[in-house]
């Protein structure tokens, strides 16, 4: 009997690791505490192949937007063998979120936990900011966007790749 439940116990973690159901949350103004509505929200899982050298594929990508409470839900994924996800939380204006690092220093995040209920503060893009290191820290990582996959995140890639090239031109200009 008790080898029945150390299996039974054994598969249930198997089973359970990899799997996420649906995250909640809402994303809000750090210095307001208001909700920020029209935010987009990129959930990427990949699943990591090969031996040696290895590489990722694109299991499951979810893009969705803040209504107006700036709620949000994203679908999971319940397969054992996918990667922890990336998400990236983005509106103009704002700095992204993303829930492996904090910008602009790059420190690895460790104050986020993929569940119902969560709560995302977005700061203000500051002027001191490059907008190339943002353009940057946005994409990095995100394997699957396209516009047929990911319409609202692709527009903000483009929009803020063309303000990441006037800053560059904007410097260049003042160093001639």
């Amino acid at each position: 009997m008790k080898v029945k439940h150390l299996v039974f116990a054994v598969m249930m973690l198997f089973l359970s690791t990899g799997c996420y159901g649906e995250m909640t949350g809402t994303v809000v103004d750090t210095e307001t505490g208001k909700p920020i509505e029209g935010a987009v929200i990129l959930a990427q899982w990949t699943k990591t192949k090969g031996f040696g050298l290895t590489h990722h594929v694109v299991h499951k990508i979810v893009e969705v937007e803040t209504d107006n409470n700036g709620k949000f839900t994203i679908s999971g994924t319940y397969d054992p063998f996918v990667d922890s996800p990336e998400v990236v939380i983005y509106k103009a204006g704002y700095v992204a979120w993303r829930n492996d690092f904090i910008f602009p220093d790059w420190e690895r995040r460790t104050d986020f936990k993929y569940r119902r209920g969560i709560t995302i503060r977005l700061e203000r893009f500051k002027e001191s900011y490059s907008k190339e290191q943002h353009d940057y820290f946005i994409g990095s990582g995100i394997i699957g966007a396209s516009f047929e996959r990911t319409p609202k995140f692709s527009a903000i890639s483009i929009m803020t790749s063309k303000e990441a090239q006037q800053e560059i031109e904007e410097k260049k200009g003042k160093e001639e």
